[in-house]
């Protein structure tokens, strides 16, 4: 698996790095978010682990432009402090997790295996009665299938692949419309006809006011 480390603390990237390669990840690097942005142009990453206070480039531009290019691949961000406005705005541009300085290698290890297990499990549980088979997209109520439309489909992998963590409206037309031209399909009517499919349960599929969508399980 392929990882991008931006770090611009010298003797952090050197230490991350090396536990990265110990976890047999091919490592790529840089120290600032203008040669990093290079590096997203033209590789394809299993993770992306991004400190926020960077050269040229701060870290949360770097997310941010990331996202415009690929919605899936979990983002780690890395932080001096816990500034609420940095904070917020991270989950807003789509990090998915966050771990403040300083740290031990071993609580970064755990994050990316967290991370990196969703897209591993054969089944996710989403609650009691329902589950998702990620080999094949599909949803199950008491181990019936449920029938979902295409951008029915759409929209709950992209909420499976960020769990707990709120996708932006932008992000959700970017992926469940692809190159299609967006008709005026409000996006609430799309969100609402995936409710009622979690019958009971649809108040797990949570509203983000003027921000985006979250599935909490």
């Amino acid at each position: 698996m392929k990882a991008l480390l931006i770090e611009d603390d010298i003797q952090l990237h050197k230490a991350v790095r090396t536990f990265l390669e110990i976890k047999k990840f091919n490592v790529q690097s840089s120290m600032d978010g203008e040669e990093a942005i290079l590096l997203v142009d033209n590789n394809k990453y299993e993770i992306y682990i991004i400190d926020v206070n960077i050269p040229h480039i701060n870290g949360l531009e770097v997310v941010k432009y990331i996202r415009q290019k690929d919605v899936n691949t979990p983002i780690i961000m890395i932080t001096a402090s816990l500034e609420i406005e940095n904070f917020l705005t991270a989950f807003k541009n789509g990090c998915n997790e966050y771990i403040k300085k300083p740290f031990h290698l071993q609580e970064l290890g755990v994050r990316i295996d967290n991370l990196l297990g969703v897209n591993k499990e054969e089944t996710i549980k989403i609650s009691k009665n329902i589950h998702y088979n990620v080999e094949f997209d599909e949803l199950y109520y008491d181990e019936k299938q449920i029938i979902l439309r295409k951008k029915e489909k759409r929209l709950l992998k992209i909420l499976i692949k960020n769990i707990n963590h709120v996708v932006k409206i932008d992000t959700i037309y970017d992926y469940v419309w692809e190159n299609e031209i967006k008709e005026k399909y409000p996006i609430r009517q799309l969100v609402s006809e995936l409710r009622n499919k979690f019958g009971s349960y649809k108040n797990q599929i949570k509203t983000e006011i003027g921000i985006g969508y979250k599935l909490e399980i």
